[in-house]
């Protein structure tokens, strides 16, 4: 009947006439979506083994047309309005049954085509059908099709999240002992979805962080008493008692990280709304431990990132030890410059939380990162406030960094064992300071004018010797066995120990703290500051050459010592800061607060 009429305006309207009704001039756009999705359907009226190979290259012809369908909204709806339901609902499956090489690439053709058509506002009255459609429960193949049809459709976030409460989430939530699998091995090789409508409704709502916290909020529906931990805990139970749980922990993984806008908003200034859900999300997270699995590790890694203000300020030990974690700040609390929460955890549910994801190095290692350029910028901004009225913020920064190093390294040694803790920790130093080549670069680049990649070394030392100096009052007989593991990597000594006190008198003389101007020998001749502890080590190391680089070392650090006690005020502070930033006594408490 379309086809007829199209004919009839072609041939009644030409224009002569301004009365007759013409011809809109995507209506033979219309018309092509309509052929194509019935020569889609033709491809598949037939589905033998034999024929399966041919398909495959059919299907795979059309992936250009279908593609170009998400440049024409309207043309998109007509298509899936022309398409057959049972075509449609199968269509992953069906695709990857074939054994198609292309199986990812012309499914993704038929997913964007599907969300251009949900994105924009449509006249394609069948098309309304098709919208309602999706939306509705179905058995677990076609709930799975389905999801599979969303994802990377860019469809609106809000259309996926309701997709994904009607086809897996709200009966997840409702019945979380049943059996969610639906996906084949056919399907996960070709699309590497997970098998489990689950996983893939959890993946569907990736990307908006106010439509996760809507779902979150109101998953399951009006009948679902649980609170929003007790719905995320249902999650980590399902993955941890299925073989197949971890496309579920990893799935949900990034929707928390998304959901607490762990990338899209800045540490220390998050929206009460996203806070609220991280708060949420730590708590339950933790309860796991070291427990969650691994494939949600770099996902709470994200999260801890993104929330550096929350977890240094929840490992503080000098405030409110008994506490628990509240958004607003526990009675007789006092901030700390420069660390700006947006809700107070207890030391207990912070150690819980670092332990998701101690097991994995490169997840620790991507937040030690961050908390490194943290510790450092939060000790500069101190020294600079202290410059004038000192009023000892610079010792309770160093002492708060050093409670939640010490908390966090018992965290990582415990998960993996004090050993391997150790040569990591280790392996970092010696990647982030002697792997500077010191011996070897120019001096202003280890000044930091050589570029982005060696000041960030640089930082990244400081805060791996923070957290080793900090981890024991006892370091001699500490970093005995500490250098002679590293002897064993072949690496040269470090003085991490010793590095750990010109750091910090650095960043107090760069600020401006009153002192007395330093002798000749340690102002650098290239950038005309106060020498960095590499520089001076660099000078030892060509000076003494093949002889003893410890006692050119010593003497040139002397000189730095003199100067020092010679301004009795910057070196008390200097020396109080170092002091306050072991974390031994953090460490001994945990065990009663935890």
């Amino acid at each position: 009947m379309l086809a007829y009429r199209v004919e009839t305006i072609e041939e009644l309207g030409d224009g002569a006439s301004p009365g007759f009704l013409l011809l809109p001039d995507d209506l033979d756009d219309l018309e092509r979506a309509r052929r194509l999705a019935k020569n889609v359907a033709g491809v598949f009226s037939t589905r033998t083994k034999d024929e399966q190979r041919d398909q495959a290259a059919e299907i795979h012809a059309y992936a250009d047309d279908i593609a170009a369908l998400k440049k024409d909204p309207q043309a998109a709806a007509a298509f899936y309005a022309s398409l057959p339901p049972h075509i449609r609902d199968d269509l992953p499956q069906i695709i990857a049954a074939t054994g198609s090489s292309t199986a990812k690439e012309d499914l993704a053709a038929f997913s964007q085509a599907l969300g251009a058509a949900l994105a924009a506002p449509t006249a394609i009255p069948g098309f309304a059908k098709v919208r309602s459609q999706l939306l509705k429960p179905a058995g677990r193949d076609v709930a799975w099709n389905r999801l599979a049809l969303l994802k990377g459709s860019g469809a609106p976030a809000s259309y996926r999240a309701s997709a994904a409460r009607a086809l897996a989430l709200d009966e997840f939530v409702a019945g979380p002992r049943g059996d969610f699998r639906a996906g084949t091995v056919t399907d996960v090789n070709a699309y590497g979805f997970p098998p489990d409508t689950v996983a893939m409704a959890l993946s569907v709502l990736e990307g908006d962080g106010a439509v996760i916290r809507d779902t979150f909020a109101r998953m399951g529906g009006d009948d679902v008493r649980l609170s929003q931990t007790e719905k995320m805990k249902l999650f980590v139970q399902y993955a941890k008692g299925h073989g197949y749980g971890d496309h579920v922990a990893d799935s949900l993984g990034r929707v928390l990280a998304d959901g607490s806008e762990a990338v899209d908003e800045r540490p220390g200034r998050h929206s009460p709304e996203a806070a609220a859900f991280a708060f949420d999300t730590i708590a339950a997270m933790g309860s796991f431990g070291e427990d969650l699995p691994l494939t949600a590790a770099d996902s709470m890694s994200a999260i801890a990132k993104s929330y550096a203000h929350e977890m240094v300020t929840g490992t503080r030990i000098d405030r409110a030890l008994y506490r628990s974690s509240t958004i607003g700040a526990p009675e007789g609390w006092t901030d700390v410059a420069g660390v700006t929460p947006s809700f107070h955890l207890s030391p207990g549910d912070t150690f819980r939380f670092l332990r998701t994801f101690a097991a994995d190095e490169r997840a620790t290692g991507d937040f030690d990162a961050a908390m490194a350029t943290f510790y450092h910028d939060t000790m500069v901004s101190a020294a600079h406030m202290d410059r004038g009225q000192d009023t000892g913020q610079f010792e309770m920064v160093s002492k708060v960094f050093g409670d939640f190093g010490g908390i966090e390294y018992k965290a990582i040694s415990e998960v993996r064992g004090e050993m391997d803790a150790q040569d990591e920790l280790l392996r970092d130093i010696v990647k982030n300071t002697l792997s500077l080549g010191i011996d070897k670069l120019p001096v202003g680049e280890l000044a930091g004018l050589g570029g982005a990649v060696v000041r960030e070394r640089v930082v990244n030392a400081a805060w791996d010797v923070a957290k080793a100096y900090g981890i024991s009052t006892a370091l001699d007989g500490w970093a005995d066995s500490f250098e002679t593991r590293a002897e064993k990597l072949e690496a040269k000594q470090l003085d991490y120990v010793v590095r750990h006190r010109y750091d910090l008198a650095g960043m107090l003389y760069e600020a401006g703290f009153p002192a007395s101007a330093p002798p000749p020998e340690l102002i650098s001749g290239t950038t005309g500051r106060l020498k960095t502890y590499d520089e001076i080590v660099a000078e030892a190391t060509r000076e003494a050459g093949n002889g003893d680089r410890e006692k050119t070392l010593r003497d040139k650090l002397a000189r730095y010592e003199r100067w020092m006690d010679d301004n009795p005020r910057f070196d008390a502070k200097m020396e109080d800061s170092a002091r306050l930033g072991t974390s031994t006594l953090s460490r001994d408490v945990i065990d009663i607060w935890s």
